[in-house]
Order: C-alpha cells, then structure tokens, then sequence
C-alpha cells in the first residue's frame, strides 16, 4: 500500500514532563502491561480519555479486552522503553508527523489488513498512523474587545496598530506560530513549505512585546477566559472550554490552519492484537461520533456524523472557510521537526 507524502498535523508532541499516572479500565483483572487480555494506551488524557473510557473501552470491555491507560503520552519516556528493548505500551496517541518521522523506529508499521478503514480519508493513513480526529489551528478573538472592527485574517493578528491588544500563542514550533506568521506576510497557503525562517521571524518580530506564550492547554483556557489575551492562535478544545465558561469569543475562518492526530502502534508492543481491537474501537463510528458530540473536533471516519451543537459548530470546519483552509504538509514537519524546533527556541530565548 502507498501512501502519500504531501498531506499527512498537530496538537502536540507531549510536554517532556512528568510521567502521569496509570489507570485500567473495563473488567476488574489485567493492569497496565497485565495480561494477555490487556491492552495499554498512552493518551492525552482529559475529556478524550473520558469518551474513549464510556465508549471504546466499554466495547472492548464485553469482549474481554481490559484497557489500562497511561498519561500523558510521553514520548521521552516512548523512547526511551523501546530503546530499552521493554515497551509497557502498546498504542500512543501521536501526531501525524512523529508517526511518520519514527516509524519503523518507535512505532510498528501498520498491518491494514487488520484496521476497518472505511470511512478513512486514504491520504491521512500512513505506514505507522491511523487517523483519529480532525481538527484547525484557529485564530479566536474577544468579541467585546474589537466590537464592530474585528479581525478577520491572520494578517490582523499581526498588525497590533490596526488590533491592539495581547496576543496568545503555545511555546511551540509546531502549533503554527512560524506558518500563521508566513500566512500573514502574504504567502500562499500552497507554498508554505518548506518554512522560511527568517521571513517567518520577522513577521513574528513585529508582536513580539503584545505576546503571551503558553505552554499547556489549561494556560490557554484561562487566558482566554481571564481576558489577558485579545487574540489567541488556538486550539479549538481549549478556546470551546472558555466559550462555555462565558468568554465572549468569536472565530476567524480565513486560512483555518489543518491539522490532525492518530493513533500508532508501539515498536515491540508486548500486546498487538489487542492493540489492533483498541484502535479499531478507538476509530469505529459510536466513538467518534461521542468525540464529535462532546468536543469541537471533526471525525476521522466520515461515516460518523458531526455535532449538532451550535457552540461546537463554531469551532469545526465547514463551509465558513469558503475554500481557504491550508493544509499541513506533515512529510516536511516529520523530515525537520528538529530543526525547526531549534529555531522557533532560539528566537523565544533571544
């Protein structure tokens, strides 16, 4: 099977911190790394964790399959038991282009004669990932803020003379500070990559001193809830969470940045068959429409239906964008992610 290279995320590599805490769900017997009707899974934890218990772990559960599950999903810790040659997890929730970057390497190349793909958009099934929600890098404002002159583009979110105010971003590389800057100094959303550093910087130079940086999603909530920010460049869960909390926040739909995560499997899991059940409960159309329910993210599998919740619906992706959305190109993040973190670091620190 081929797949392709130019479209394949990102929520997030998991903080370098801390190893979190084990919890086993399903029939009372197996824990974690247990049996071998067990089945470990390293995840994000909060309220995905919450579906994935009611929904995917309840199902396996009446097939006798126990799921333990760890948090956060660590990949120092990743790394370090399958260099170890003695992996305790079998299934990691990862973003597209670290699946890719280490698959082969920390993750199992994936047997697709064992996962139900229908309903899977074919150019997000890579060698090591399978496809679990779909979601945009958003730019989110305060409505009370701006009032009847908001932004309306990224290069707004960039231009503090016309927008005054604090601008939110994560500390990270990865969450699209470096392409929203390239997007708003004019480049086409189909020539992103690869990235331009020094043009991206000099953009970013420009909002330095209106800047908040964050570096968990809880510190976005709470900015956006607080009022420090005016702007965020946002995850959609956490700017929905300040939504219902009562923060007066409205969304842009110009150039919604793309992205997605998905599931893998762990080099020398101790327990792949179950690993393949978990995943297929994990992508099957009960849990994610539960997801899409619950939370402001797309399904991965088309064949389950999108959230009726109008709150939701302002943070999923639909014909609001009229054409515009920008795609991530995951191969190029897989290919330079070090590098890149390299330089967004050097820039932060200087």
């Amino acid at each position: 099977m081929r797949f392709p290279r130019g479209l394949l995320h990102a929520v997030a590599l998991a903080g370098l911190v801390g190893f979190g805490a084990t919890a086993c769900f399903g029939p009372v017997g197996e824990s974690a790394g247990g049996g071998a009707q067990s089945v470990v899974f390293a995840n994000t934890g909060g309220a995905l964790a919450e579906i994935f218990k009611a929904n995917a772990y309840a199902d396996l559960a009446a097939e006798g399959v126990t799921v333990a599950e760890e948090s956060p999903n660590n990949e120092a810790k990743l790394t370090a038991m399958v260099q170890a040659g003695n992996p305790t997890w079998d299934v990691f929730y990862s973003t597209p282009y670290t699946a890719m970057g280490k698959c082969d390497v920390l993750f199992e190349k994936i047997d697709y004669s064992r996962i139900q793909t229908a309903g899977l958009e074919q150019s997000q099934l890579s060698e090591c990932g399978v496809p679990m929600i779909n979601s945009s890098f958003l730019l989110v404002y305060n409505k009370d803020k701006y009032g009847a002159n908001p932004p309306t583009s990224w290069a707004d979110f960039y231009d503090t003379t016309r927008f005054p105010g604090n601008r939110g971003i994560m500390n990270y590389a990865k969450d699209a500070g470096m392409e929203t800057a390239l997007l708003a100094d004019g480049v086409p959303g189909d020539r992103l990559y690869p990235l331009d550093y020094d043009r991206a910087f000099a953009t970013l130079d420009g909002i330095r001193s209106s800047l908040r940086f964050f570096d968990t999603g809880a510190q976005q909530t709470q900015a956006l809830q607080s009022g420090e920010v005016d702007m965020m460049l946002a995850w959609p869960g956490r700017a929905y969470d300040a939504l219902k909390s009562g923060a007066p926040l409205a969304v842009v739909w110009n150039q919604p940045l793309k992205y997605y995560d998905v599931v893998a499997i762990v080099k020398g899991a101790p327990h792949q068959e179950q690993a393949y059940q978990l995943i297929n409960s994990l992508i099957a159309q009960k849990n994610q429409e539960a997801i899409a329910n619950r939370l402001p993210y797309e399904p991965a599998n088309t064949q389950a239906a999108k959230s009726s919740d109008p709150q939701i619906a302002e943070f999923v992706d639909g014909p609001r964008s009229q054409g515009t959305t920008v795609v991530r190109d995951n191969a190029w993040w897989a290919a330079n992610l070090d590098e890149a973190t390299q330089r967004w670091t050097g820039w932060v620190n200087r």
